[in-house]
């Protein structure tokens, strides 16, 4: 639970608040600035250095532009090719696919007739004191 939150007098505040707050921001900035530019200054240090030592960097020419095309073409026709294969083979699932969905159901149909066949079955008390002669005993029936 929060208590209420009570105002002090505008006459208790130091006037020197503002002032406070707005060079603590500046000294941030300056902090901050100050970090930004020590990076940068790294930075330009290890790019100079990479650049005067040979470290092998290579720019692509225009074969390495060409190589990079012409796999990509390749694996572009290779997708393709993948992709015109599997349409034919949903095509004949497809035609196929009314048979075999209506031998699933018969199927389905046999099972669901035999389950309830086996669970009446089940739910009768074959005991053989029921099947006797005695004239006390029933057979339960479930």
């Amino acid at each position: 639970m929060r208590l209420p939150f009570r105002r002090r007098p505008a006459a208790s505040e130091p006037a020197g608040l503002p002032a406070v707050r707005a060079e603590r921001v500046l000294v941030a900035l300056a902090v901050h600035a100050q970090q930004i530019d020590e990076r940068l200054a790294r930075m330009e240090h290890h790019i100079k250095a990479m650049a005067d030592t040979d470290v092998g960097l290579e720019l692509p020419t225009h074969d390495d532009l060409l190589d990079v095309r012409l796999h990509s073409a390749r694996v572009a026709a290779e997708v393709a090719r993948v992709a015109v294969e599997l349409q034919a083979r949903i095509d004949d699932l497809a035609v196929r696919m009314p048979a075999v969905v209506a031998e699933d159901r018969r199927q389905r149909r046999a099972r669901t007739l035999a389950e309830t066949i086996i669970d009446l079955s089940d739910s009768l008390d074959t005991a053989p004191i029921d099947l006797g002669d005695a004239p006390d005993y029933w057979a339960a029936t479930g």
